[in-house]
This record gives C-alpha cells, structure tokens and sequence, in this order.
C-alpha cells in the first residue's frame, strides 16, 4: 500500500491511498455520503493482481483535512480535486467506481472529463434532483416504509421544518441546517446522530449493526446536509442533460429495494446513454455491501481490460 497527502488548495489537503499490482489497471473509487470518506471494503470490488486502485477521502472527510469543513466544499471542487489527484498520481486514464454519492460525483467528473475515464461503474444512481432527496427527508418516501425511524429522525426538529419538499424547498434539511451548525457541541452531535441513524436504518435490506462512531456521524451530516441544501450547485438535470458526454463503457447497478436512492433514477440515465449496461439486483437495497451487489460489482470489473 502506497499513501500520500495532496494539497489542493483553498486550504484542503487530501489523504489518498492506493493498492493492487503497480501497473496494474488504474482505478479509483469514489466514496458516498458526501462525507463518508474511504473504505477499504471498496477493494472487494476488484482483483487486486489485476488493478491499481485509489481510494482517497474527499473534502472535509477521514484523513483529509480541514476536517468536516465545509468552506470551499462543492461538487465543482471535488471535480476539480480527482483531476489534480489523477495527475499528480500520472495516471493516463482510470476506471472510475462510485456509489451513492459517489455516482453523482462520478458522473460530474466523467460528464467533465470524458477523455480520462476508461469505464464508469455507477452503483446505486443518484441524479441529486429535489425529488430524490424529496424522498429520503420528507414525508411521504421513505418515511411511509420506516416510519418508525423516520419519527426518530424528525423529532430533533419537531416544530422546526414541516411537509414536503416543493421545488427547491426542503423544509427538513433546513431545519437541521440550523442543529447541525448550532453554536453548541452537544445540540450538533445530537443532531448529527439522529441524522446518520436515519441513513443507516433504510441503507440495507436486511438492517445490521452500525459501527460509524459519533465523529464519523458529524462529519456525513454536517456535509451531507450542507450539499443537500445546495443541490450539489448543481443545475436542474444537470447530469441528465450532459449524459450523452458519457461516450466510454458505463455500468450502472442498483438494488432493487433501494430506501436511499430510488431505483428509477437508475432507469432514466439507461434512457440517455443507450449503451450503458443496467444491472438491477433483486434482493439487494443501497448499500454497497450487499452481497449481490458486491458480486455484480466485481464480475463488472473482471470483464474490463487494459
């Protein structure tokens, strides 16, 4: 294993590691939240005799630092932040491999810089629209399957943000906003706990035990949040729109039973990139770690050649 720290400006510097055969086929993965930072567990998706894999933490996640920060922190600087690192690792082309958020920001990068990526692999599709976070914070999604948890979720706000998501108003992210900011350390910890405990509950389809630790928690929430409210400065349909850029091999793969992502999202990028490779699975829910998914994964990168 091979680590660095790579100064990017803006005051970021970002912690980067990578495995596998030295001229072995370059890749990278990037990782969801945005804030959940890099997971080893990612190499599963790769035989590691035949890859060179890079995993690194983005902006204000794990080991790069400043730590949960949020200044200078946008989908168009993560961007920019993969391109310096590929760089600065002289590396010609790569695979790219993102899940959840991960395929969001996989998708601005490759839409951004289609000549560097040799294959896209997309799990678990996430075109950042309102209605997809709609659908995970407010009432009426993901709520009316684990309503339980969701009552969890909202009562830190309670009073604080009501209904559903119109437009660009998303009353719930709003109103953790203000927690998760908060001048106190205790109201943000809470608030953050509640916020990662909501994600964790709907993330698998047979629910398990949850090792994130309270700092993980802050981290993901204050920076999920933070994108969420923003729309990723995204522009409506942005990735929609800039999809026919995406002329290199694409793989999307998606549970059938995602609570995070809705699988539909999945279907209307196929829809724009006819020669895209659509792999439902189904018995399998967000997360990566699904067995299913896991083995599409890496039956998907044993199929990719130098």
């Amino acid at each position: 294993m091979k680590t660095g720290f790579l100064p990017v400006g803006q005051g970021h510097t970002l912690y980067w590691e990578q495995h596998g055969a030295p001229k072995g086929l370059p890749a990278v993965v990037l990782h969801g939240g945005p804030g959940g930072g890099l997971s080893r567990d990612h190499l599963k998706f790769f035989d590691l005799k035949r890859y060179h894999v890079t995993l690194f933490d983005q902006r204000g996640c794990g080991k790069s630092t400043p730590f949960g920060s949020l200044q200078n922190n946008t989908t168009q600087d993560l961007v920019r932040d993969i391109e310096r690192l590929r760089a600065h690792l002289e590396i010609d082309q790569w695979v790219v491999l993102g899940g959840s958020w991960g395929s969001t920001l996989g998708l601005a990068y490759a839409e951004t810089h289609p000549t560097n990526v040799k294959a896209l692999i997309l799990r678990s599709v996430c075109l950042l629209t309102s209605k997809e976070t709609g659908w995970l914070y407010e009432p009426g999604g993901a709520s009316e399957v684990f309503p339980t948890e969701y009552k969890a979720f909202r009562t830190p706000i309670q009073g604080k943000g009501k209904g559903k998501a119109k437009g660009t108003k998303n009353t719930t992210i709003k109103a953790y906003r203000g927690l998760l900011t908060h001048k106190n350390a205790k109201t943000r910890k809470q608030a953050a706990r509640a916020w990662w405990d909501w994600e964790a509950a709907v993330s698998f389809l047979k629910q398990r035990p949850d090792p994130t630790t309270d700092k993980e928690a802050v981290a993901i929430a204050r920076i999920e949040n933070h994108y969420f409210l923003h729309g990723a400065w995204l522009k409506p349909n942005q990735l929609i729109k800039n999809a026919k850029r995406l002329t290199m091999p694409v793989y999307l793969v998606h549970g059938r039973y995602d609570m995070i992502c809705p699988v539909k999202s999945a279907f209307a990028l196929k829809e724009q990139v006819s020669h895209a490779s659509l792999h439902v699975i189904p018995d399998a829910g967000h997360a990566g770690a699904e067995p299913g998914t896991q083995a599409m994964l890496r039956k998907i990168t044993d199929t990719i050649v130098l």
